[in-house]
C-alpha cells in the first residue's frame, strides 16, 4: 500500500577520492519488490567500478541516501518495510569501507521503527487506504563538518494518527509523519595489509573446511 517512488537519484550521489558513489531504488520490470542498488564509478571516465544490492525477498528497501568520508567509509541510509509483525516501515543504516574500488559491509543499524503499520495520505483512520500511499521525498546522510568519522542520518517514519483516540482531541483522523535524526561514529579504517591478512585468513578457513568435508566423504 506504499508507493516507494521511482529510481531517480536524489540525496544519493557523493564524489570522493576520484570516485562517484550512488544508491537508488530499483524494481524488477513488471514486479512490485524494491531493492537498493549502490554503484561506484570512476569520476574521470564514468566507468562503473563495482555495484551491489541491499536486498531481501521478505522486505522492500527504498528512499536510499549516502555519504562518504575522506577515508572511503560509507553510510547508506534507507527505509525498509515488510509484512506481519515486522511490517512497520523502519529507518536503517548500513556502514561500509571502500576496499579495492568496492564496498565491504561493516554493520547494519536499526535507527527507528514507525509507530504504526498503517499509512493513509488520502483517507482517515478507520477507513480503507485510498490507493498507493506516497512515501516522503526526503532522506539524507551527511558527514559532520567537525568530525570526519561521524555521520548524520535523516529519515522519515510514520507517527500515530491525528485523532482523539491517539491523544489529539481536535484531530481530523489523518496520518502524522515525523523526521528522525541519528548520528553514527565509525572506527578507524583497517590498513590495506590488515584487509589482505583478513581475506587470506578467510580463504584459508574455507580451504580447510573443504578439505575436512572431502576427507569425511572419503571416510
Amino acid at each position: 500500500m506504499v508507493d516507494t517512488l521511482d529510481d531517480r537519484l536524489s540525496s544519493t550521489v557523493w564524489e570522493q577520492n576520484g570516485k562517484i558513489y550512488t544508491v537508488h531504488t530499483i524494481t524488477a520490470l513488471g514486479g512490485d519488490h524494491t531493492e537498493l542498488e549502490w554503484q561506484i564509478s570512476d569520476a574521470a571516465t564514468n566507468t562503473i567500478l563495482s555495484k551491489g544490492l541491499i536486498s531481501d525477498p521478505n522486505y522492500d528497501y527504498f528512499q536510499g541516501s549516502l555519504a562518504v568520508n575522506k577515508s572511503g567509509q560509507v553510510v547508506i541510509g534507507y527505509n525498509r518495510s515488510g509484512s506481519g509483525a515486522d511490517g512497520k516501515i523502519s529507518i536503517f543504516a548500513q556502514t561500509f569501507n571502500t576496499v579495492a574500488d568496492s564496498l565491504v559491509s561493516t554493520g547494519t543499524f536499526l535507527l527507528k521503527v514507525s509507530d504504526t503499520d498503517a499509512y493513509h495520505n488520502g483517507s482517515v483512520f478507520g477507513k480503507a487506504a485510498a490507493g498507493r500511499q506516497r512515501w516522503g521525498d526526503y532522506a539524507q546522510v551527511s558527514v559532520d563538518p567537525t568530525n570526519d568519522a561521524e555521520f548524520w542520518v535523516v529519515g522519515e517514519y510514520a507517527r500515530e494518527f491525528n485523532s482523539p483516540q491517539f491523544g489529539h482531541p481536535r484531530g481530523t483522523g489523518g496520518s502524522r509523519w515525523a523526521t528522525w535524526i541519528s548520528s553514527l561514529t565509525l572506527g578507524a579504517v583497517p590498513e590495506p595489509a590488515t584487509w589482505t591478512m583478513m581475506l587470506l585468513g578467510l580463504g584459508g578457513i574455507g580451504a580447510t573446511l573443504r578439505r575436512r568435508n572431502k576427507l569425511a566423504a572419503q571416510a
